[in-house]
């Protein structure tokens, strides 16, 4: 007689394997689903990332710590290029310092001494071509726009603000020069500076 097999025997009795090949089909609504899924997943990634782009983006960055010296150097070149400005215009020196300080970039500037040496030169330029004419080999019209600026600030500092040294006042002339001038300007305006810093200090000079 053929044994009939119990429930328990049944239910552990390995299942047929699916021959690879003979699965159900998945349906084009199933894929297209699918799809879609994936679409979502890859956007939503996307979005994750530009957020924390952005947000390291606004977060705004240090300022870099400038010395004393190097912020005076800074005011040196701005104060020549409102200057320059100031001069090839012919505008009102107020407007054209308001102007320059609203478009530049002032976050590295001594902007105290900077407002000092645009004022100083610009309020009384006749002052200070005055006081270079001695030390000039032609009239100061006739010089370099960029080297008729750096004379002028230089010498507003030689005669008005003595607690810099005439030296440091010779050499920020020479290597602004460098950089802003045109070529081999900056030896023009060292023998310039010297013979102005030689009539003005002459006892800081001939100290060695």
């Amino acid at each position: 007689m053929k044994k009939i097999p119990q429930t328990d025997e049944v239910s552990s009795a390995p299942l047929d394997p699916v021959i690879p090949g003979t699965e159900e089909p998945r349906s084009l609504g199933d894929m297209l689903r699918e799809a879609e899924l994936e679409q979502e997943a890859r956007a939503t990634q996307s979005s994750e990332a530009h957020a924390t782009e952005a947000e390291t983006a606004d977060k705004p960055k240090p300022a870099k710590k400038v010395s004393l010296s190097q912020s005076r150097r800074y005011a040196r070149e701005k104060a020549l290029q409102a200057l320059y400005q100031w001069d090839v215009s012919g505008g009102q020196s107020s407007d054209v310092r308001t102007q320059f300080m609203e478009k530049q970039d002032m976050g590295r500037v001594d902007v105290e001494y900077f407002t000092r040496l645009f004022n100083g030169v610009s309020h009384n330029p006749e002052l200070i071509d005055a006081t270079l004419f001695d030390a000039l080999d032609r009239p100061i019209a006739e010089l370099d726009p960029i080297e008729r600026g750096v004379l002028r600030v230089a010498a507003f500092e030689l005669t008005e603000c003595p607690d810099i040294p005439a030296r440091v006042v010779i050499n920020e002339g020479i290597e602004i020069t460098k950089r802003y001038g045109a070529d081999k300007g900056h030896r023009y305006v060292n023998g310039v500076l010297d013979k102005l810093a030689l009539a003005v200090r002459p006892l800081e000079m001939r100290k060695r």
